[in-house]
């Protein structure tokens, strides 16, 4: 999973997709696990909410393309 967090990250342009898709790796297993041991039925909601922030901060850090000059 963590491969293809990584590759979807990378295409997304995220300057460090290597970062981004351990944490949304982390993610993913912690969604799973609270599904399982919490019968938690938002975990999927929760997840997928974190999963753009996560998402929208990795790519604010990519270099800005365009502009004056």
């Amino acid at each position: 999973m963590r491969t293809l967090f990584t590759d979807l990250a990378r295409q997304a342009g995220v300057p460090d997709p290597q970062t981004l898709g351990r944490r949304l790796h982390l993610l993913y297993d912690g969604c799973a696990v609270s599904v399982r041991m919490d019968a938690d039925p938002e975990a999927a909601a929760a997840a997928r909410a974190t999963a753009e922030v996560l998402l929208d901060a990795a790519l604010s850090a990519a270099p800005q393309r365009g502009g004056i000059g």
